[in-house]
């Protein structure tokens, strides 16, 4: 399970709340996806990129993928 033992009470609540018919390990790892996916665009709109990441659009795109893999709607 993402995140181990600590986070099983916690992903098997949140199934049961939003999603009771998905695992709750993908259900957590949407949650990340999610809160990754809003910080990369708070960070692009807000300008906390500028004089850390020049190559934003490749990183984005690499962070993308990586939250893809990780809800499991992209392969390896």
């Amino acid at each position: 399970m993402l995140g181990g033992q600590e986070l099983r009470a916690e992903a098997e609540r949140l199934a049961g709340d939003i999603a009771p018919d998905l695992p709750a390990a993908a259900v957590i790892g949407f949650v990340r996806v999610w809160a990754e996916l809003f910080g990369l665009v708070s960070f692009e709109v807000f300008g906390h990129f500028h004089r850390v990441v020049e190559e934003r659009e490749a990183f984005f795109v690499h962070a993308v993928e990586g939250m893809a893999a990780v809800a499991g709607v992209l392969g390896e």
